[in-house]
């Protein structure tokens, strides 16, 4: 799709939660697009490492987070003095501190565990940590290794009582140095055409869904570090939201996703994450869809 679009690709693969390592090669030159969670990407705006803009939506696994942990744990407010691992600077980090808000608590009343996705997931089973927000195929891997496992904190919780009930969004989005988006715009057009028009219809089309789950199976299973099966994946991202290129045009220009961004913004500044202030105004890239 790609090749046929006139876009000479060069793929590469960060695992487990990568966002901060991919915004990190892109300050160093040698990452031209990327895909990443909402949250480092509005990290590395505030810090200024780069100037950075968000060019579309890559997919939505905000309804698959979830903050697992061992069965004696019954609440969220149980995990006060205990062990939470994480990826910090990422959207699963972003999810267990607005989890933690929900509560009155934020990381200073736990033991904050930084570790790469895969780690966390490993001391979580080994019993080394007590909570972990996993990535999504890791959630998966967890509840078939260690069956006590306990879904504490999940999605939809955001919109229920008690404390605020804002719902919770973090899309992946895709994310260009400014100096790339203004060079290169009929490349990136040409990517986010094959990407929305082809890609994603290849797994929404009842067709070719079964081809689709397998080869990205595959792909898992060659590249990371957390095993799957086709079922697992298949249920992984169907519940993932990924748009085709009215849609994504439509979420990119709609005032919803500003807003959450705005949202974002004030938690990550309020909880002191925050560096610096962002222009969204120049953030956001609504001029690349064909």
């Amino acid at each position: 799709w790609f090749r046929d679009a006139g876009v000479d690709l060069q793929t590469q693969l960060f695992v487990g939660a990568g966002g901060p390592k991919v915004l990190q090669a892109m300050g160093g030159g040698s990452i031209a697009l990327g895909s990443v969670s909402a949250t480092p990407a509005l990290l590395a705006m505030a810090g200024r490492a780069i100037p950075l803009s968000i060019v579309s939506i890559a997919t939505d696994p905000a309804p698959l987070f979830v903050l697992q942990s061992a069965p004696e744990i019954a609440s969220v407010k149980d995990l006060a003095g205990k062990r939470v691992a994480t990826t910090s600077g990422t959207g699963l980090h972003y999810f267990l501190v607005r989890a933690l808000a929900k509560y009155g608590m934020t990381t200073a009343d736990v033991q904050f565990v930084n570790l790469a996705a895969g780690d966390a997931q490993a001391a979580f089973l080994a019993k080394r940590v007590d909570a972990v927000v996993p990535s999504l195929a890791g959630a998966a891997y967890i509840r078939a290794l260690r069956a006590d496992t306990r879904d504490l904190f999940t999605h939809d919780m955001f919109t229920k009582p008690p404390g605020s009930t804002a719902p919770f969004e973090d899309y992946d989005v895709f994310v260009a140095p400014a100096a790339v988006v203004a060079a290169q715009k009929p490349a990136l057009r040409a990517f986010l055409a094959a990407y929305h028009g082809k890609g994603v219809p290849y797994l929404h089309a009842p067709a070719t869904q079964a081809d689709a789950v397998a080869e990205i199976t595959r792909y898992v299973n060659a590249e990371q570090k957390t095993p799957t099966d086709a079922a697992a994946m298949r249920a992984q991202l169907l519940q993932s939201g990924f748009f085709d290129l009215a849609a994504a045009k439509a979420i990119m220009t709609g005032a919803r996703f500003r807003a959450g961004l705005e949202d974002q913004i004030r938690f990550l500044g309020e909880t002191r994450q925050l560096a610096g202030k962002i222009d969204l105004d120049g953030a956001i890239a609504t001029d690349l869809f064909a």
